[in-house]
C-alpha cells in the first residue's frame, strides 16, 4: 500500500511527506505552491479591483468635507460674515471704508474698518454624476474588464507552465532512478563476471590479470552506483523546487512510476487547430487587441463634450458644531467642451489607432509563432518515438551480443577485455533506452505544452 502524502500547512508553508510522491501529487500540490502561480493570482486578484474600481465611475461620487479658517483679509472675512448669517450694513463698515457715507448724517454712524479676524467652520456635502462623457466612461471600464479577462487566462498559462516544470522534473526523477537500478544490475553483472574469473584462474582456465580486471570494473560499478543516487538526490531537488517547496528534504521522498512515452495519434493539423483556439495566452492576447482597439474609442472621447450633474449642500458657524448660522444649497448641470487643445487630442486619437494595427499585426505574427512551435514539438515526437524504437532494437541485440561474449570467454574463446567492453556497450544501451524514453515522453509533454492541453490533461487524470 503506497503511503499518502500528507501537508501540514503552518504560518509558513512546511509540508511533510510520507515515502512515495505520484506524478499528480506532485502537480496538485505544485499548484498550490508554485512561486509564479501565487504571484500571478496576486495580479489577477489587483485587476479585479481595478475593475470593479473602473465600474464605480458611473455611480455618483459624494464628499464630505470640514473646513476650518481664521482670517482677517477682508475678503475672505466679509465673505464667510456673510456665510453665516451675519453681514448687515453696520457690520459691513468693518470690513469697508464708509465714513464718506457720514456726511449723510447728524451724527457721524461709521468708523473706519478695523478688519476683524473671522472664524468660520464649514461642513458640506457634495454629489457629483456624470450623464454624458462620450464613450469614455464605457470604453474605460470595458478596458478593465479584458484586461482582468486577459489575466485569468494568464493565470491558466501560469499553470500550464508550472505543471509543464514539475512533470519535467518529475521525469527527470524518475530517469535518475532508473538510473540506480541499472547501476545496480550493472555492479551485479559485474560481480557475475568477477565470480567467473575467480572461478576461471583457480582452475587454470583463465590469466590472473582477468581477474584484476574483472575487479576494477566491479569496483568502477560500485562508484557509478553512489553517482546515480546523487544525481537521483539532485533530480528530487530540483522536482521540490518546481513544486514550489523549499523546506523539504529530497532525500524524504521517493517518485513512483515509469518512464514510458505515451503514443500519439491525432494529426499536426489537429494540433494546431486546438492550439489556436485554446491556448490560454494566446486568448490573453486577443483581449489585449480588443483593449487597444476600445482605447480608440477612449482618446475619442477627449475630442467631445462632457455633461455631468452637481449638488452640494453646506453648514457655516462661527463656532464648531455649536450651531448653523448658515444654511445654503447648489444644484446644476455643466457641460465641459474642450475645443481646442494644441491637436494633442486628435493625435492621441491617432496614436491609439496606430497601437491598434501594432497589436493586430502582433497577434497575427503569434499565432503563426504557435502554429510553428506546435509543429516541431510534433515533428521532434516523431524523431523521439524512431529514437526510442531503435533504442528498443539495440538492447535487444546488445543482450544478444553478451550472451555470446560470456559463452564464449567461458570457452577460452573470448578475452576477459572482451566481456567486460561487451559489457559496458550493455550497459550504456540500456541508459541510452532509458534516456530515449524520457526524451521521448519530453517531447509528448512538449507537445501537449504548446498546444496548451496540460489543464485538461491534468483534469483527466485527477478524475
Amino acid at each position: 500500500m503506497k503511503k499518502k502524502i500528507v501537508l501540514a500547512t503552518l504560518t509558513a508553508i512546511s509540508v511533510s511527506y510520507a515515502k512515495d510522491l505520484t506524478l499528480q501529487e506532485a502537480i496538485e500540490t505544485g499548484l498550490k505552491n508554485n512561486y509564479e502561480v501565487k504571484a500571478t493570482e496576486n495580479l489577477l486578484k489587483s485587476k479585479e479591483y481595478q475593475y470593479e474600481s473602473a465600474k464605480g465611475m458611473r455611480l455618483p461620487s459624494l464628499t464630505f468635507s470640514e473646513m476650518f479658517m481664521r482670517t482677517n483679509e477682508p475678503g475672505f472675512a466679509m465673505w464667510n460674515t456673510m456665510s453665516q448669517k451675519k453681514l448687515d450694513f453696520m457690520t459691513s463698515s468693518k470690513f469697508v471704508d464708509m465714513t464718506a457715507m457720514n456726511l449723510m448724517f447728524p451724527q457721524p454712524l461709521f468708523s473706519k474698518p478695523s478688519y476683524p479676524e473671522v472664524n468660520a467652520w464649514r461642513t458640506k456635502l457634495e454629489l457629483q454624476l456624470p450623464i454624458y462623457t462620450g464613450g469614455k466612461l464605457s470604453s474605460g471600464i470595458d478596458m478593465q474588464k479584458r484586461d482582468y479577462e486577459a489575466t485569468k487566462k494568464d493565470l491558466v498559462r501560469a499553470k500550464e507552465k508550472a505543471i509543464y516544470d514539475i512533470s519535467k522534473a518529475y521525469y527527470g526523477a524518475l530517469l535518475a532512478k532508473e538510473a540506480i537500478n541499472l547501476a545496480n544490475q550493472a555492479y551485479k553483472d559485474a560481480e557475475k563476471h568477477y565470480n567467473t574469473a575467480v572461478s576461471m584462474v583457480k582452475n587454470g582456465l583463465a590469466i590472473p590479470a582477468d581477474e584484476l580486471r574483472a575487479k576494477v570494473y566491479l569496483s568502477d560499478m560500485k562508484s557509478k552506483i553512489k553517482e546515480a543516487e546523487n544525481n537521483y538526490l539532485v533530480a528530487k531537488r530540483g522536482l521540490l523546487l518546481a513544486m514550489g517547496l523549499d523546506k523539504v528534504d529530497p532525500s524524504e521522498i521517493d517518485v513512483v512510476g515509469h518512464l514510458q512515452c505515451e503514443a500519439i495519434n491525432d494529426s499536426v493539423e489537429d494540433y494546431q487547430n486546438y492550439a489556436l483556439s485554446h491556448r490560454s495566452d494566446l486568448i490573453a492576447i486577443r483581449e489585449k487587441v480588443k483593449i487597444a482597439e476600445k482605447m480608440i474609442e477612449f482618446n475619442k472621447a477627449d475630442m467631445l463634450p462632457t455633461v455631468g450633474a452637481f449638488a452640494s449642500y453646506e453648514l457655516n458657524d462661527g463656532k464648531w458644531m455649536l450651531g448653523n448660522e448658515g444654511k445654503w444649497w447648489m444644484a446644476g448641470v455643466a457641460l465641459n467642451w474642450k475645443i481646442f487643445d494644441g491637436f494633442q487630442s486628435f493625435n492621441k486619437y491617432k496614436s491609439a489607432k496606430e497601437t491598434y494595427n501594432q497589436y493586430k499585426h502582433q497577434e497575427k505574427g503569434f499565432e503563426e509563432f504557435i502554429k510553428f512551435s506546435v509543429y516541431k514539438a510534433y515533428k521532434d515526437n516523431q524523431t523521439e518515438q524512431e529514437k526510442l524504437k531503435t533504442a528498443e532494437e539495440n538492447l535487444k541485440y546488445a543482450q544478444e551480443i553478451l550472451k555470446i561474449t560470456e559463452v564464449r570467454y567461458k570457452n577460452q574463446l573470448a578475452s576477459m577485455i572482451d566481456l567486460l567492453d561487451t559489457q559496458t556497450m550493455y550497459d550504456k544501451i540500456k541508459f541510452d533506452k532509458a534516456q530515449a524514453e524520457y526524451n521521448c515522453q519530453l517531447s509528448v509533454l512538449e507537445l501537449k505544452y504548446q498546444t496548451g492541453k496540460l489543464i485538461e490533461e491534468n483534469q483527466k487524470r485527477g478524475e
